[in-house]
């Protein structure tokens, strides 16, 4: 027992003296000439770092060992953004045990590093913030519990039911879920942020599981569910939006329940989803925004061209029947090859006489980068008294 005692004790003060080193090394380091990373791995022959703004090609982030064992280099500092990056020690790619900064992008781990300035400073944590709640409701589409993300602004208050909130129905993109928007995309302090400055209405901002044979996140390690529904497409598959979640918020939070008090919107898969929500259902949405559609700018991506009469009846031929949205906003990044598409959609309106239609592009390509400015904007843009 004794000899027990004294291994546990003996492992206990390693694990702690590995936590107090983790505890001085400083990776990442920002400073105005530029990012830091430090790595202790004494016995590895070589260790790069694979940054986001590189591309991930770890050539570029060659790093140093010093006679301490430590692995060091400083790269130039790159445009304020909220990046991503992995460590990779003799061929093998980990995260940076010194950064507890880290992201899940689907089935991968990546650190991050948020570099301050310009819009990027919405990403940063607000004065004021608002609550998360992780919320499990029934969908009686395919007889599920699901789990959702409900974001409040600061100073809601349940038991207050005289102020009412409009509701922004937020989608994530193929292979993602209900934890993607407010880790990866910064909804909570994109939120904060603008809502503290006056950009922003305060809204409630939903985040559900647009994967319809999920119950929540796999990460939970919940199966998913055999034998749902037949849907019509990949895209045409969220039904269970306005049947299921619509009702569930209305009648459990403080919320404008009417159409002006709405809006859906969603990045690639998201945003086809918001389209046939929106399309679909104008007496419920009168605002939708579609961030780089793999549906409307398939052509690119191997898919048939998108013909908006053919997945909408009427949408172009007949649109005094479509044409009540207060806000169409459409955005694609300038080096994704979605963006023909998503131009051409927007012309396709504009020469339709379709009111409300706002576009914007931004660097980048099918990525974070631009989807985090699309949420930006469009929240500055919606809901306006």
């Amino acid at each position: 027992m004794a000899a027990g005692l004294v291994a546990c004790l003996s492992s206990f003060a390693q694990e702690a003296n590995s936590l107090m080193f983790r505890a001085g090394l400083k990776s990442p380091e920002v400073t105005a000439e530029g990012v830091t990373f430090r790595f202790k791995a004494p016995k590895a022959r070589q260790v790069q770092v694979a940054t986001s703004w590189n591309n991930y090609d770890a050539t570029k982030g060659e790093m140093t060992q010093g006679a301490d064992g430590i692995w060091t280099v400083t790269l130039p500092l790159p445009t304020p953004e909220l990046y991503t990056y992995t460590i990779v020690a003799d061929g093998m790619s980990m995260l940076d045990p010194a950064n507890v900064f880290v992201q899940r992008d689907g089935t991968r781990y990546l650190n991050a590093v948020l570099v301050e300035g310009g819009y990027a400073d919405a990403y940063k944590e607000g004065a004021k913030p608002g609550n998360l709640e992780h919320v499990w409701y029934y969908s009686a589409e395919n007889d599920m519990t699901r789990r959702l993300y409900v974001y409040t602004p600061y100073g809601y208050d349940h038991k207050n039911k005289k102020v009412k909130y409009p509701v922004l129905y937020l989608l994530h993109g193929g292979g993602g879920d209900e934890d993607a928007w407010s880790t990866l995309g910064r909804t909570c302090q994109i939120l904060d942020n603008l809502i503290a400055e006056g950009k922003a209405e305060p809204m409630i901002v939903v985040m559900p599981n647009g994967n319809p044979n999920q119950y929540a996140a796999q990460t939970l390690g919940i199966p998913m569910k055999e034998n749902i529904r037949k849907y019509e497409s990949g895209l045409n598959n969220y039904t269970s939006l306005t049947a299921d979640i619509v009702p569930f918020i209305d009648k459990n939070y403080n919320t404008i329940q009417n159409r002006k008090g709405r809006a859906v919107a969603g990045l690639s898969m998201g945003g086809g989803q918001s389209f046939f929500i929106a399309f679909n259902n104008i007496a419920t949405f009168a605002n939708v925004g579609i961030f780089s559609s793999g549906l409307i700018g398939s052509s690119a991506i191997g898919g048939k061209p998108f013909v908006a009469d053919e997945v909408v009846p009427g949408l172009l031929s007949e649109p005094q029947k479509f044409n009540k949205f207060d806000l169409i906003y459409l955005s694609c990044g300038e080096q994704d090859g979605r963006i023909d598409g998503m131009i051409q959609f927007r012309d396709d309106l504009l020469a339709k006489g379709y009111n409300g239609v706002h576009w914007e592009q931004y660097p980048g390509n099918h990525e974070w980068k631009v989807w985090r400015r699309n949420l930006s904007s469009f929240v500055q843009l919606v809901f306006k008294k």
